[in-house]
């Protein structure tokens, strides 16, 4: 399972990829993108181990992406938030998972199978005291994370912000300027 940073990062890209200008949308999309693992919370307060079930599933993206949709009425942020939930989902797959089951419950409510991807791109991330969280295994868990998915967010970030600065120039008669 990646850290918060993954996941993070990756609910950045993919609110940078909707050239949105919009700060809440941006802080919503980071929060959406680390918010399967409230199953972490779930786990706690029940103690039973609910991590990579029905919040790290297709049918929870499909719920959560409705939520969004009834409260937003937009649908580009709809599709912005929801895929910053599913980026979880598919990071998730992509991670060492050392704890069974292993992988995640993909097709809840329709299948309670587990599933994990034959490739593995991100570490596992250790789990328990405070100690083992702040481990140098953890910590290198991390930093691998945010060399693969860091790039990508910044640069995507820079492709934004000049899109921002150079806004496409009109055909119009060779106008330097869009049409008013």
């Amino acid at each position: 399972m990646p850290t918060p940073a993954a996941h993070a990062l990756t609910g950045a890209s993919i609110y940078f990829v909707a050239l949105l200008n919009n700060r809440t949308v941006f802080l919503a999309a980071l929060v959406a993108a680390c918010l399967p693992d409230v199953d972490f919370g779930i786990s706690f307060l029940t103690g039973v181990n609910y991590h990579h079930y029905f919040t790290h599933s297709l049918g929870a993206t499909a719920i959560f992406t409705a939520a969004v949709f009834v409260t937003t009425q937009n649908v580009r942020e709809t599709l912005v938030l929801g895929g910053a939930y599913l980026s979880h989902v598919l990071l998730d797959m992509l991670a060492v998972d050392k704890v069974a089951p292993y992988g995640v419950e993909l097709f809840w409510p329709v299948s309670d199978r587990f599933f994990i991807s034959p490739i593995l791109v991100f570490d596992d991330v250790r789990r328990g005291t405070l100690g083992i969280l702040l481990s140098a295994h953890n910590g290198l868990a991390a930093a691998r994370e945010v060399a693969i998915v860091g790039p990508i967010a910044l640069g995507l970030a820079w492709l934004t912000r000049s899109s921002r600065k150079n806004p496409s120039r009109s055909s119009d008669r060779g106008s330097p300027h869009p049409p008013s």
